[in-house]
């Protein structure tokens, strides 16, 4: 279960990875990759049970200490074996004990607490100083500390101590934190047993997709217009290569904020970009760092009507890189939800054609699609400021459907109108008779 709630908080790899488990009574370690389990052993080494059984003083005597680091050395001996003949090269820790660690540690050293505490990483140097200050703490000093309550700080010292041991003999200098553990392992072994239409994006490999579409399942009232307007935003971004310079980790920022963008509609229309932002940012996104799931978030943000400017807190604290990208990201967006304006996807693929003067996007479109290119070209500016030149959206024609023999049918030739002279001759003659007729 441990593995199955890792699994699903952070993409795994092909190479064997340790995963640590700290609870009450015992710690648990496990290996396993991205394919399958390989190997999982328990040691009776929980904090509660080290406390109860070598923490009398407090705050805890040296030879306490002494003895605590003996028993869990002993104890560990036999597992951590077993565990170095699969050579994990990483390593990750789901526990209450090991997420108290990460926030205490996080707090001592930069003076604030975690944003995102899945995949945040806890560097064996920074738990050793941590355990270190933990050991001369009383019990009331621990409480004090921010990101660790009253429970946890009467037994988190056997647990800095199991954790060190543990990375100290597999030489392992960091670990990963994960939110899931064995609770959410529960629930994806019945989902995956039970409920397959629920489950069914677990057909999607790419951890930081599935967790982009389960989310915008949730909410997102419109998927296909979403998934549209992504491949849109996709063919402008790899058309604008030359201009805009970002890589690949930027196209799938826009693939995901593309897929997001409306997301906040759940709550309200009005102010539905601002509530994109708000949902993007606290929708426990898997596989995507904090820095990741801002640069998206922001791109939501900003595909409607606002544009980027450094009045907005969540724009102005990006990264100066990243600050590029949003602008960029933003415009591409902004101009492929127009071209679905009508949500009834008309548009069928655009080009980017780039020429001296301006850049002129070729739009392929099935039926009539006139408000698409208004819409479009209304949402061109933020991408003409960027490029300094006109950005211009026009029709292309579509190919001509086959005739019954395979060939293309010609296109009926247009009629060509008659001269304003030849129409009043035409009209003269007629009016005789007219008035014949009446007569008659």
């Amino acid at each position: 279960l441990i593995y199955l709630g890792i699994k699903s908080a952070i993409q795994l790899g092909p190479d064997p990875a340790l995963m640590v488990d700290i609870g009450g009574g015992s710690a648990q370690l496990v290996v396993g990759n991205d394919e399958r389990m390989l190997f999982a052993v328990s040691a009776p080494l929980g904090a509660l049970r080290l406390t109860e059984r070598m923490i009398e003083s407090d705050p805890p005597s040296r030879r306490e200490l002494q003895r605590l680091a003996r028993c869990v050395k002993k104890g560990l001996r036999d597992p951590l074996e077993a565990v170095a003949e699969h050579e994990p090269m990483v390593a990750y820790g789901s526990s209450g004990s090991i997420h108290a660690l990460a926030h205490v540690a996080h707090w001592l050293e930069y003076g604030q607490p975690i944003r995102q505490i899945n995949g945040h990483v806890l560097s064996l140097d920074a738990l050793q100083r941590l355990t270190r200050r933990l050991r001369k703490m009383s019990v009331a000093e621990r409480e004090r500390l921010p990101g660790i309550d009253a429970k946890r700080a009467e037994i988190i010292v056997p647990g800095a101590e199991v954790l060190c041991t543990v990375l100290g003999r597999l030489g392992l200098e960091e670990i990963t934190v994960s939110d899931f553990g064995v609770r959410e392992g529960l629930v994806t072994d019945w989902l995956a047993s039970h409920a397959q239409e629920v489950s069914r994006l677990d057909q999607v490999e790419n951890l930081k997709l599935r967790s982009v579409l389960q989310l915008a399942s949730k909410f997102e009232p419109n998927l296909p217009h979403a998934q549209h307007v992504a491949k849109l935003a996709l063919a402008l971004f790899d058309g604008m290569r030359a201009r805009h310079g970002l890589g690949d980790a930027e196209r799938e920022a826009l693939h995901y904020a593309a897929l997001l963008h409306d997301i906040g509609s759940a709550i309200g229309y009005d102010g539905h970009a601002e509530h994109a932002y708000y949902i993007i940012r606290h929708g426990n996104l898997r596989g995507l760092s904090d820095d990741e799931v801002e640069l998206i978030a922001n791109v939501a943000r900003f595909h409607s009507k606002a544009k980027p400017r450094k009045r907005e807190k969540s724009y102005r604290d990006l990264a100066k890189t990243n600050r590029k990208a949003v602008r960029w990201l933003a415009a591409l967006l902004r101009i492929a939800e127009g071209l679905d304006r009508s949500h009834y996807q008309l548009v069928r693929s655009v080009r980017v054609m780039r020429g001296r003067a301006a850049v002129t996007m070729r739009v392929s479109a099935r039926g009539d699609a006139q408000l698409e290119l208004w819409a479009a070209r209304r949402r061109s500016d933020l991408l003409a400021e960027l490029i300094d030149a006109p950005v211009r959206i026009a029709l292309e024609r579509v190919a001509v459907d086959k005739g019954q023999n395979g060939t293309a049918a010609k296109p009926a030739r247009a009629k060509r109108r008659a001269p304003r002279s030849s129409v009043r001759r035409a009209a003269r003659r007629a009016r005789p008779v007219r008035r014949r007729e009446a007569r008659r």
